[in-house]
């Protein structure tokens, strides 16, 4: 394995691990600003729920994206997994 596909190979590895990182983030970020609205408008459980849900679709879509990045890279680059 040479240099070049060493340092392919870790940038994979360094953008598939921050899936996880992204789903939480995003979901904390709903939750947080949700709460923040529920307390500013007296709303109780509306924002914070509706952008908990938001957040969840976020994650999911940002695994999404990345795990199709991950997989048509394979594609193009003519080698079979």
């Amino acid at each position: 394995m040479d240099d070049k596909e060493k340092k392919k190979m870790y940038l994979t590895v360094a953008d598939l691990s921050t899936m996880g990182f992204a789903m939480v983030l995003s979901i904390v970020v709903g939750l947080v600003i949700g709460l923040y609205l529920d307390s500013r408008f007296g709303t109780e459980p509306i924002f914070t729920l509706v952008l908990i849900f938001g957040g969840i679709l976020s994650g999911f879509r940002i695994m999404y994206k990345t795990y199709m990045r991950f997989f048509n890279e394979g594609k193009s680059d003519g080698s079979k997994k």
